[in-house]
């Protein structure tokens, strides 16, 4: 059993231009990229946090690095190239307080990531890596992203696996399911969107779509669904959990706190994954639930993300 603490994040960092105004005319830079949200929100809650990814060695690489130091995010693993830039991503504001994205930079620094920066001995020390899908898309970060889920699995980490689908990325729709399909086999979590379960799987029913998953033997799976909460699942057992009831400002960020709050759980959680039950998930999910409801209250991902204190006085309210 690993007895070890602690929560890799590996993927994207970037720059969000987020909307002020809902016509989307003025824009504030903020931190982003999910899996360096997921590690701020997870060093937010308490949990030793690390970030493993690469930025460009320009003024947005410098801002983001930072921004992760300044939360103690570890930021040991987080490399500077001189060679790409950082990438921007404009956030669209829809008038239901959804969003839609826009990436700005080709060949971005963020798809740098080599295999070689995937060392064994930072991994060994901790007990979850995280990361999405976006990391598949491209080389050298592609094959990294491989190597860190290989070397994940031979020191027993949990591997827990966020999609985070932007069709807008990929070169068609069938690339994009056969890629993110290919690393499930390797999941121990994995949070996925109500649209993501039915690209994924064919099913719009969400009980069905998860039973379709079941294939993949994933010990712990999550469909979001936004404000009307999530559904949980392990060995078979499906509960709804409502989410907590807030007026969406910004939702750029609360599926990655969302997801913090269980990771922090799960990091928690001294018994092996396998065992965890559904009534334990259940409670994980509705700690969850409040970090992003938190966060959806308030503008931008990284600055919206709760302290373990803001989501504590939520729950026993």
């Amino acid at each position: 059993m690993n007895k070890l603490k602690g929560i890799i994040c590996l993927g994207e960092a970037l720059i969000d231009f987020v909307p002020l105004d809902m016509d989307n005319i003025s824009y504030q830079k903020s931190p982003g990229g999910a899996p360096a949200n997921v590690a701020v929100g997870a060093a937010k809650l308490g949990a030793n946090s690390a970030f493993v990814g690469t930025v460009g060695a320009d003024v947005m690489g410098e801002f983001l690095y930072d921004t992760l130091a300044q939360y103690n995010v570890n930021v040991e693993k987080m490399n500077k190239v001189t060679t790409h830039q950082t990438n921007l991503v404009f956030v669209k504001n829809d008038t239901n307080g959804e969003r839609s994205f826009s990436f700005y930079i080709p060949n971005s620094a963020d798809q740098q990531l080599s295999e070689n920066d995937i060392n064994e001995d930072f991994f060994k020390k901790y007990k979850i890596v995280h990361y999405g899908s976006i990391s598949l898309i491209h080389e050298p970060i592609h094959n990294a992203h491989l190597k860190a889920i290989q070397v994940a699995k031979q020191h027993g980490l949990i591997c827990s696996y966020d999609p985070n689908l932007r069709m807008s990325l990929w070169k068609d729709e069938g690339h994009a399911k056969e890629t993110i399909l290919s690393i499930m086999p390797e999941a121990d979590v994995l949070k996925v969107s109500e649209e993501e379960l039915a690209f994924l799987t064919g099913e719009t029913d969400i009980p069905r779509g998860i039973e379709a998953l079941s294939q993949y033997n994933i010990s712990v799976i999550l469909v979001t669904l936004g404000s009307e909460g999530s559904y949980v699942s392990t060995k078979g057992e499906i509960r709804h959990v409502p989410a907590r009831k807030v007026k969406a400002v910004d939702t750029t960020g609360a599926g990655d706190a969302f997801m913090s709050g269980i990771l922090y759980n799960i990091n928690e959680y001294n018994k092996p994954i396998e065992q965890i039950t559904i009534d334990e998930l259940v409670e994980f999910a509705k700690f969850a639930s409040v970090s992003g409801a938190l966060a959806a209250s308030t503008k931008g991902a990284m600055t919206a993300l709760p302290s373990i204190n803001e989501v504590q006085n939520q729950l026993n309210m």
